[in-house]
């Protein structure tokens, strides 16, 4: 019995360090707990924070990322829009391109025109010239003849003895051929109508060259139709010798044709 005693009490020391050792460890498990959950629960919030961190920039991302998309939304817009004036906007440009064109045309056509009317104006500028020229030596000319006639030249004696002279003859004659008129008759004129009568067959005549013999003129006056037979002069051929005898002047019905 007394064996059997110190063997069990052999085993119960043994189970009591075993016991106690395994109270420390126990212990010592408890303890490392603690700090694991600790250290967990350390770690948990600096995770949390930095996914709350990352959450918020996300966010924050995400609604730059939202305007840049409204933004780019409203330009895809505009530029839809754009798109669609497109076509118009070409026939817009074609049409001002056509316009041009024949705007062109018409100021090449106005500067041609400009060209041929400046070449008129100088043609016509020329040729007023040369009428007032020629005017100008007529009016010389009737002066020079009203002026002999007036101091009374004798342009007879500048014919020669010899060659008998043939009295001019001016008749006044209607325009119209079934005119039942005479041709002459005798009338009383007055010195003012007489001179211009002769005024008027003095500037014929000295315009007009015509030989010796040669047939009987008309000339058209405005209120009666003049024929003349002048007798040239042979020294002068411009200043030939007419004589005036009877006229009757036209009707006021066929003056006025």
């Amino acid at each position: 019995l007394d064996a059997m005693s110190r063997r069990h009490q052999k085993v119960v020391i043994a189970m009591d360090e075993k016991i106690a050792e395994g109270e420390k460890l126990i212990e010592k498990l408890i303890v490392d707990k603690k700090t694991l959950q600790t250290a967990l629960a350390n770690d948990s919030d600096q995770r949390n924070q930095m996914l709350t961190k990352e959450i918020n920039s996300l966010q924050t991302a995400l609604e730059f990322k939202s305007c840049e998309m409204k933004e780019l939304r409203q330009k895809y817009q505009q530029v839809a829009l754009r798109v669609e004036e497109i076509p118009v906007k070409e026939l817009e440009i074609t049409k001002l391109k056509h316009k041009v064109i024949e705007l062109k045309q018409a100021l090449d056509q106005k500067l041609t025109y400009e060209k041929m009317l400046v070449h008129q104006n100088e043609e016509l500028k020329r040729q007023q010239l040369a009428i007032e020229e020629e005017r100008e030596s007529m009016q010389r000319s009737f002066d020079v003849m009203v002026y002999r006639y007036e101091t009374g030249d004798d342009v007879d004696s500048t014919t020669p003895a010899g060659q008998k002279q043939k009295p001019s003859k001016v008749q006044f004659r209607s325009r119209s051929s079934n005119s039942d008129r005479p041709q002459s008759s005798d009338m009383d004129r007055s010195t003012d109508r007489d001179s211009l009568i002769r005024s008027t067959v003095s500037m014929y005549a000295s315009q007009v060259q015509l030989p010796y013999n040669h047939a009987e003129d008309v000339i058209y006056a405005p209120d009666e139709i003049i024929t003349v037979n002048m007798i040239p002069n042979i020294k002068n051929t411009r200043d030939p010798i007419f004589q005036l005898e009877d006229s009757v002047p036209l009707p006021k019905t066929q003056a006025s044709d």
